[in-house]
């Protein structure tokens, strides 16, 4: 049995004995700003990890570990500032922009998750003489050991969960963890600091969910593209430490050109990717392709705050682009941006830098046809040695077994030819639409806030 994290043994003392408040009575505004926060969420219910992964990001930290457990979900990070605890608590019940970016990304993010869902939060920092604890319903101060880096731990359940089952409790654990783990894979891949989940590098490109490394997805190209855009940062894993949960055929994942290094800021990041996948067909495993969409996606401090689908460009071939979206509009949440003139240039900015790199770009599965060509020489030899001792035999059935083992070999590659042939017809089809794409305006209903949190 797991020792307790500190979070949960705070809570449990603070059952034992009482609730203290060492921090004194809220003030009548405090209550107020309360009452406005209380409704306060983002969308999407794990979102909120969202923002302390901007906020660690923001703070200017040279990493970021992400430890999941039984009872919470725990963030370690060291700050080149370090926040005193009055600072934290006075940003929580501000309702306004907080100066410090990064501690306003990360309020942002506990707001969702402890006025909202009332799940409580632990945080201490090095230097703090006591931890800044929400119980679920207010602050407490309490002990703490000393320490080399920041602790933020964040409750799996509410303040009135977790007396059930022992099962249940672990089963509702598990589900947490998992709900956190995939809005993390889905959207803080682009984190341009390395960040670890249980010692398992996220920050690639490679990682995107739809165009990254699996078993049914094939990078061909990744493209780090000049152009006059906001600096991007690249995930530090991309050309390092990162390693696929589940890596496609060996053999068709030669068909990927990597690039020669990997430079600290671009003003577009891109993959180029090829999407087949093995079935069966009667008693032989078969490879077809199958159509993509591609994404153009929007990064601020570590995450994808947005996406847009690219209209037509969809195929057996599909590009993922990567464009910062610092300075532009976005909603309170500063996970929605505005779409509107600021949008619009930006985007076609993008698709210009981009547009050169397509034109470039080949495909070829030359790795899998020699693969291929080799298995049916084998197998046709192995038949031509059959042949010969049966024809000895009975002479009829020797040539008919020499015949097919002839077909056999001089068949091999086939296959893997028609699939390239395939895949080159959905990259002129990509470099095709993506020359005619023009970036669709939506206006949106809600009010905007330049390079909001």
């Amino acid at each position: 049995m797991s020792r307790p994290s500190e979070l949960e043994e705070f809570l449990r003392a603070q059952v034992d004995e009482g609730a203290k408040d060492s921090s004194g009575q809220f003030t009548l505004s405090r209550e107020k700003a309360l009452e406005k926060l209380a409704a306060y969420q983002l969308q999407g219910g794990q979102a909120w990890v969202l923002k302390i992964v901007q906020g660690v990001v923001a703070s200017g930290a040279s990493e970021l570990a992400v430890r999941q457990t039984g009872t919470d979900t725990e963030f370690h990070f060291a700050l080149l500032e370090p926040w005193t605890i009055d600072q934290v608590e006075d940003a929580f019940y501000e309702p306004e922009v907080t100066a410090d970016r990064a501690l306003d990304h990360i309020k942002r993010g506990l707001w969702s998750v402890s006025l909202h869902s009332m799940r409580p939060f632990f945080l201490a920092a090095p230097g703090w003489e006591q931890a800044l604890v929400w119980t679920g319903k207010a602050f407490r101060r309490g002990p703490v050991a000393a320490r080399q880096s920041v602790l933020l731990a964040v409750s799996h359940r509410t303040i009135y969960e977790g007396k059930g089952l022992p099962l249940l409790r672990n089963l509702e654990a598990a589900s947490g963890n998992a709900a956190v783990l995939a809005e993390l894979r889905d959207r803080a891949f682009t984190c341009s600091i390395p960040l670890k989940v249980d010692n398992r590098r996220m920050d690639a490109l490679q990682a995107c969910p739809n165009s990254g490394v699996s078993k049914t997805s094939f990078p061909i190209y990744l493209g780090f593209l000049p152009g006059n855009l906001p600096g991007l940062p690249i995930p530090p894993a991309t050309l390092g430490e990162y390693r696929p949960v589940l890596a496609g055929d060996p053999t068709v994942s030669k068909v990927f050109h990597p690039p020669t290094h990997l430079p600290p800021e671009v003003a577009v990041a891109c993959l180029i990717t090829a999407h087949l996948r093995e079935i069966k067909r009667g008693k032989s495993l078969v490879w077809e392709t199958y159509i993509h969409h591609s994404t153009l996606y929007w990064v601020r401090d570590g995450v994808v705050v947005d996406w847009e689908i690219l209209n037509g460009a969809t195929g057996c071939v599909s590009c993922a682009l990567f464009v910062s979206a610092e300075g532009m509009s976005s909603d309170l949440t500063g996970l929605k941006l505005a779409r509107g003139e600021a949008y619009q240039k930006r985007f076609q900015a993008a698709l210009e830098s981009f547009r050169p790199f397509l034109a470039r770009a080949e495909v070829s599965l030359e790795a899998m046809v020699r693969s291929q060509q080799m298995s049916g020489r084998v197998a046709g030899g192995v038949m031509l040695v059959g042949a010969v001792a049966l024809a000895f035999m009975v002479p009829i059935w020797g040539l008919f077994l020499a015949g097919g083992a002839l077909a056999t070999m001089s068949q091999s590659g086939a296959a893997a030819r028609a699939l390239e042939t395939d895949l080159k017809r959905g990259l002129e089809r990509l470099q095709s639409e993506i020359r005619r794409l023009q970036p669709k305006v939506v206006a949106r209903p809600y009010e905007t806030q330049k390079d909001g949190p």
